[in-house]
């Protein structure tokens, strides 16, 4: 499966903040979503990075609550960034090389999604569950709907 296609099965809606938010409304955002990173936005509404749990936690103690998330964000300048293209087993071979959980997926310089390694390993094993029930059907001789 591409990344595009990943992203529009999950939904448009991806949690995002602006350069100039601050370390606390990332993480009461972050919190109240249940989620561990925020795709961050310059003022053209642009990427300009990204803000993850391990962001935050390296941060804890250097920042104050009311330092804007551009000072210690991943910049786009250092964001792995996929697109739409993309398939699922580069997503994961970034996610293991690079040791990272988020990827932006853009098309262009359009933020169309957001894939995490839970999203990559869930839709891996749900491919693996149908192949397994086909591969059933197969053996034993049943039509395959």
């Amino acid at each position: 499966m591409k990344l595009g296609r990943l992203s529009q099965k999950k939904g448009g809606d991806v949690a995002t903040i602006r350069t100039t938010d601050t370390f606390t409304s990332a993480l009461k955002e972050m919190n109240s979503r249940k989620i561990g990173s925020l795709v961050v936005l310059d003022e053209a509404g642009k990427v300009a990075g990204i803000l993850t749990e391990r962001d935050l936690i390296i941060n804890i103690d250097g920042y104050a609550k009311n330092s804007p998330v551009s000072e210690i964000m991943t910049p786009r300048a250092k964001l792995i960034l996929a697109k739409p293209d993309d398939v699922l087993e580069y997503a994961m071979s970034i996610f293991t090389e690079k040791r990272i959980r988020h990827l932006p997926v853009l098309d262009g310089e359009k933020l169309i999604g957001i894939v995490s390694i839970g999203d990559t390993v869930k839709e891996l094993l749900d491919a693996a569950k149908e192949e397994n029930r086909h591969l059933k059907d197969y053996i034993l001789g049943q039509e395959i709907l």
